[in-house]
């Protein structure tokens, strides 16, 4: 079973990818070097976006835990 990740690391791993994803556009370019780091942050922003909502709705719901598994499906797979 994998170690269960905590609501700050999440947020932590949110922070750190969102600053990334900025340095990659602060020159206003993306190089070719960039685009597969890029596409990278872009894939995990979003399970890390649902993680964090489903922790914080677990803890506001007195649960120490998240009670129903992660889909099986990635949410990027879904989108158009």
């Amino acid at each position: 079973m994998p170690e269960e990740i905590t609501l700050d690391q999440v947020k932590a791993a949110i922070i750190r990818l969102e600053q990334e994803r900025e340095s990659i556009f602060g020159d206003d370019k993306v190089t070719a070097e960039e685009h597969p780091r890029l596409a990278a942050i872009e894939h995990e922003l979003p399970r890390l976006w649902d993680m964090r909502r489903r922790l914080e709705a677990a803890r506001d719901a007195g649960l120490d835990h998240v009670p129903v598994a992660r889909p099986s499906v990635d949410p990027n797979d879904m989108v158009g």
